[in-house]
């Protein structure tokens, strides 16, 4: 068969690495509606940042033991993620699409008629389970029925996901009645997602795939691959340094430069929302033709750089806002080009759900290591220090998309 033009410098590429049978022609329907699953799956994410203060009033916890409502997700990534990946090579990407967003739902549902903190906490692992399925399940949905030509505009449109259904959460949280209505309306919304999703998604397209290879034989060859491996690599790296900024972000611009609780909130959501520019830029940019390696590499320093102009203390207080606002938008294009890579980059397509599993642990090991690295460095020497942390990540991120780009093109 043929494979599609050279979009990016993916490497160890077999002939079989995309489909067999490609479709001729983007069902943009299916590809919204696999959109819509993930950011109403994100809006779960977003839920619990926004609710902290109504759940500390209610359960009077401590915010380090109210912050397991938010590290349950991230959590359950880590040594989720491959496991996801093993449920949609045996059962289907769309299958498992579904069944993600019901658990998410039926989680989400439970866990707003809770009135005891420990329980609230377990069916936020469950949502994070399901969460997880929904991020692994849909790059391989969309792979299969997106055609080649597009394949890199949707997955820059599909990484717009997770900074869309935070913002909404941020934006539409505190509008609603109580925590409870946060968890029932994003319930609500998840369980929508799930039901249409047969409605716009054909069997046949969901379903038709090759015969999985043996599970050793499988992680084997994918671990041998090496682009997989350095690609969820890049993602901790990204995310070690996305987080350093955005995790403290509404402290941060409240101690440096004296803004409210409201402001600095405003502000941080709306930093999160500008990153979905610079998925849809990365989108742009790989479907003209530009290397995925040279972007990746590019994009890691130039975020890196902005990262560590916020933090200098010799920065002065009128350029912070604008910096986090450009770091945030340019860092928008490093997740937008690892998951489009990732189909690309995988030898086998039996063995694109192992890799976007791998990828997406590589993603939530960063997420987890992240705001904990920064906490310690702040305590220790103060807000000039994650600067430090910012560059370590920039130039290890950009380091591993050069060896990303010197693999072989094809792979016998």
């Amino acid at each position: 068969m043929t494979l599609p033009p050279p979009e990016s410098d993916m490497t160890a590429i077999k002939p079989d690495a995309i489909d067999r049978v490609l479709p001729a022609a983007t069902p943009w329907l299916a590809v919204i509606n696999v959109l819509f699953a993930g950011i109403a799956a994100a809006l779960h994410v977003g839920k619990a940042t926004i609710a902290l203060p109504a759940l500390q009033a209610e359960f009077g916890r401590s915010l380090e033991t109210l912050s397991w409502v938010i590290s349950a997700f991230p959590f359950v990534g880590v040594f989720g993620g491959i496991a996801a990946g093993l449920l949609v090579r045996r059962w289907g990407d769309r299958r498992l699409l579904a069944l993600g967003l019901l658990i998410i739902s039926a989680a989400s549902f439970a866990g707003a008629t809770l009135h005891d903190f420990s329980g609230l906490i377990v069916s936020r692992f469950v949502e994070g389970l399901g969460f997880v399925i929904v991020v692994v399940a849909s790059p391989a949905v969309l792979n299969r029925i997106v055609s080649p030509a597009q394949r890199n505009l949707v997955f820059g449109i599909w990484s717009t996901f997770m900074p869309a259904g935070i913002a909404i959460s941020l934006f539409f949280g505190p509008h609603l009645a109580g925590w409870q209505q946060s968890w029932q309306a994003g319930a609500a919304l998840t369980l929508l997602a799930a039901l249409l999703l047969p409605l716009t998604t054909s069997r046949r397209a969901a379903e038709a795939h090759v015969p999985p290879s043996p599970l050793r034989q499988a992680l084997g060859a994918m671990l041998r691959a090496r682009q997989p491996l350095l690609l969820a690599l890049m993602f901790t790296t990204y995310n070690l340094q996305f987080f350093s900024v955005m995790t403290f972000l509404p402290i941060f611009l409240m101690q440096r430069i004296g803004l409210s609780l409201a402001a600095a909130g405003g502000i941080s959501a709306a930093a999160v929302a500008v990153n979905i520019l610079g998925n849809l830029a990365a989108g742009f940019l790989l479907s003209r033709g530009l290397r995925a390696g040279s972007l990746l590499a590019t994009t890691s320093l130039v975020i890196g750089i902005f990262g560590i102009g916020i933090f200098l203390p010799m920065t002065p207080n009128g350029l912070l806002i604008p910096l986090c606002f450009l770091f945030c938008a340019i860092a928008g294009m490093l997740p937008a080009t690892i998951l489009a890579a990732t189909p690309v980059a995988t030898p086998q397509s039996t063995l694109l759900p192992l890799s976007l599993g791998l990828v997406m642990q590589g993603n939530y090991l960063g997420q987890v290591i992240g705001p904990v690295a920064l906490s310690a460095i702040v305590a220790a020497a103060g807000w000039t220090a994650p600067a430090w942390l910012v560059l370590a990540a920039a130039v290890s991120g950009a380091g591993l998309a050069l060896f990303f780009r010197r693999g072989p093109r094809n792979a016998a």
